[in-house]
């Protein structure tokens, strides 16, 4: 291994161990993410083990060289992905808790009509689960965000609701309710 690879291959694992602990830490508990944290963390293992055997198996220094590069790199393309998704999930938070800090039907109808004006309609359901699909649905069909409350309801966001149907009664002829269906029998 030349110098400039052992410099690449120490640059590569010093940003995918940094990468690794930042996404353990803040990832583990995205239940969507958790297989491929768990995948770019074999890969590094398997970097290490490799890294560990080139310097006892000295008839396979090549291939073994060719092992760690690969792995890292897969390990350091889903680390940066989840990065990614990541800081996603922080921006779509900021909006929500944007949401959270109106305590009134009144602002929250006043919200809807800015929301409109910008074409930025929200959705918030309340449940013990979200229903799967229905993000991606409201998001291409619709152009509305999908957000999953949990169950404790929130009737000003209610009252925000109740406005977001009757958008799509307006607009598109549909209630949330045959969203739901088209999502069912999808």
């Amino acid at each position: 291994m030349n110098s400039k690879t052992k410099y690449l291959l120490l640059t590569l694992g010093i940003i995918g161990i940094f990468l690794m602990i930042f996404n353990s830490v803040k990832m583990w508990y995205w239940y969507d993410f958790k297989t491929e944290l768990e995948i770019s963390q074999i890969f590094f293992l398997v970097v290490l083990i490799s890294f560990g055997l080139y310097f006892i198996i000295t008839k396979y220094r090549k291939f073994l060289t060719k092992i760690i590069i690969v792995a890292f790199g897969i390990s350091l393309i889903l680390n940066i992905h989840l990065l990614t998704e990541n800081f996603e999930n922080i921006l779509r938070q900021n909006r929500l808790s944007e949401y959270t800090e109106l305590e009134t039907c009144e602002k929250m109808e006043s919200r809807f009509a800015t929301d409109l004006k910008k074409e930025e309609l929200k959705y918030f359901h309340f449940g013990i689960a979200s229903i799967s699909g229905m993000r991606e649905n409201m998001e291409s069909n619709y152009d509305i965000e999908y957000f999953s409350m949990g169950c404790l309801l929130r009737t000003e966001m209610e009252c925000y609701n109740k406005l977001v149907n009757k958008h799509l009664k307006e607009k598109f002829n549909k209630s949330i309710n045959d969203i739901y269906e088209e999502i069912e029998t999808e």
